[in-house]
């Protein structure tokens, strides 16, 4: 999910679709094009598409960062970027892709999910609540436009399972926006503030060690509701290091976690 600056937009690439907006499209196995789309991509992984895809493969997340990820620093990022590794056959296909289709597909990452529309947040005026925003970009050999159903922004998240995986992606865009600005100082983006943030947004079966195995609650407090969920549940330890992020990093504390 995109953040973008009003001044930005109209440099996105692809057709730039509001909330009541359509679109046609429908992808199937009968379609000449099928799972070309699942090769040689740039296909970004989100913190909770990790917590989805490492309980499938029923791996821990450092294993599911050690095989199956690259990590990605890109020129004037503060913050990596989490990609999934492509095979190495000379259509560098998917590593999850089968002549019948994704063997994950019912944990696919949020990036599948919404293909061949990609959201954004447009924010304006500080304070205002950002707008949801699509861009519609099928490659040129996509034959999926053309098979005739028609879709809002809101529809088809619905119809792809992709509103808890929006929700999900829309909560850490709030926390990588902040990473516009460099926070590292002399230590740079590898130093070990970095290394620790980087841990509590993908890698929830280390972050959930260093929480219960370290002086970091004695530190902060934390409702103790969600210090007992956090404890078996990824998703409520990821929202919690979203928070720990901007506390640790930012100085800025939320009702869930603030400074002793």
């Amino acid at each position: 999910m995109k953040t973008i600056k009003l001044e930005d937009i109209a440099d996105v690439r692809g057709e730039h679709l509001g909330r009541n907006d359509q679109f046609s499209f429908r992808c199937r196995p009968g379609l000449a094009c099928f799972n070309q789309c699942c090769r040689n991509l740039n296909l970004f992984l989100y913190p909770y598409d990790i917590i989805r895809l490492k309980h499938v493969l029923d791996i821990s997340s450092d294993v599911f960062l050690d095989q199956y990820v690259d990590i990605v620093m890109r020129e004037g990022n503060y913050f990596p970027d989490v990609l999934l590794k492509m095979s190495e056959s000379s259509d560098r296909a998917c590593i999850f892709s089968t002549t019948e289709g994704c063997r994950v597909y019912a944990e696919r990452p949020y990036t599948c999910r919404t293909f061949p529309m990609e959201y954004g947040l447009r924010y304006g005026q500080d304070g205002h609540k950002p707008e949801l925003i699509g861009f519609f970009r099928p490659p040129e050999f996509c034959l999926g436009p053309q098979a005739g159903h028609r879709w809002t922004l809101q529809s088809w998240a619905r119809d792809q399972e992709a509103d808890q995986h929006q929700k999900m992606a829309q909560q850490w865009s709030e926390v990588k926006r902040l990473f516009q600005k460099n926070p590292w100082g002399s230590e740079g983006p590898q130093g070990k503030r970095a290394k620790m943030s980087f841990m509590a947004s993908y890698n929830m079966d280390a972050f959930r060690g260093f929480v219960y195995g370290s002086s970091l609650l004695k530190r902060v407090k934390v409702k103790t509701g969600l210090l007992k969920k956090m404890r078996t549940d990824d998703v409520a330890l990821m929202r919690f290091g979203f928070d720990w992020i901007r506390l640790s990093v930012w100085g800025l504390s939320s009702k869930q976690i603030h400074r002793r």
